[in-house]
């Protein structure tokens, strides 16, 4: 079992000021301290500030460079984020551990994240504060939720379209709305991430929450009978080849794309048949 992932989130939990800080909650696969490192690994840590200042952030910078002075390694580089969106960032090392802190305001997170987002953050569990189920509880998510202009079906072909990453950064007391060119690695990762998310949005409207694995695209296969239904169990075998290092030519990226597209319009005409 990797413990590095453990460490740093235990330490980054005994540096931050819990006083000021409604919940903190890691997120995504990497809360599951047994999963082995890749190439690539995505640290998603919540924090909810009740609001966020200039103190706050410069608190988190320099956790963070106490983190990557103690834990970097010739083997493992230290990345990280306070971008809110789909953003992956390498180093140079074999293997990256990207702490992506996903910092918000309680208003900021309530205005700015959809309902599917936060639907699926409440199931992990907060290391302080609140349970993020306490701030935004939903028993389940609706078919108009995956049209949402936020993470939505609308976004999904917007980011695959214009082969841009949309986010949101806090700059001192206020938010930053930006968009990143994507490079081909980033741009990959932007397609899997779309299309796994609109597969398991789609169980979750029948089955309530469910993890975003193998599992996952299995239950999709079986439960939407349209002519691309193992489109995902692909795009996951995909995601952790990509995961571990592997470079993808300029033809195969369009052919994903193609692919992607074709598959999120099947996604559309079955929520809309099934909404009429």
């Amino acid at each position: 079992m990797v413990k590095v992932i453990e460490l740093i989130i235990k330490d980054i939990v005994n540096k931050l000021n819990s006083e000021n800080i409604i919940s903190f909650t890691p997120v995504g696969s990497l809360s599951n301290n047994i999963k082995k490192l890749n190439k690539f690994n995505d640290l998603d840590l919540v924090i909810i500030y009740n609001k966020i200042n200039k103190s706050n952030l410069k608190k988190l910078n320099e956790i963070v460079k106490s983190i990557k002075e103690r834990y970097s390694t010739l083997d493992i580089g230290i990345t990280h984020t306070f971008k809110i969106g789909p953003i992956k960032l390498l180093s140079e090392k074999p293997k990256t551990i990207m702490i992506h802190f996903l910092v918000y305001s309680v208003d900021s997170y309530l205005k700015y994240e959809s309902n599917l987002t936060r639907f699926s953050f409440q199931h992990y569990k907060n290391l302080i504060g609140k349970p993020l189920s306490q701030l935004s509880k939903s028993e389940t998510i609706g078919q108009e939720d995956l049209f949402n202009n936020m993470d939505g079906i609308p976004a999904i072909k917007r980011w695959i379209l214009s082969k841009e990453g949309e986010y949101i950064e806090p700059i001192g007391d206020k938010l930053k709305f930006g968009k990143l060119k994507l490079e081909n690695t980033q741009y990959l990762e932007i397609i899997f991430y779309s299309i796994l998310r609109l597969a398991s949005n789609m169980v979750r409207l029948k089955r309530g929450y469910i993890e975003l694995d193998k599992n996952m695209c299995e239950k999709f296969s079986k439960e939407f009978q349209i002519k691309m239904r193992d489109f995902p169990t692909e795009v996951l075998k995909l995601k952790n080849i990509l995961r571990n290092g592997r470079k993808f030519d300029s033809n195969k990226i369009n052919e994903l794309k193609i692919m992607s597209l074709e598959f999120v319009k099947e996604c559309e005409g079955i929520l809309k048949r099934y909404k009429s």
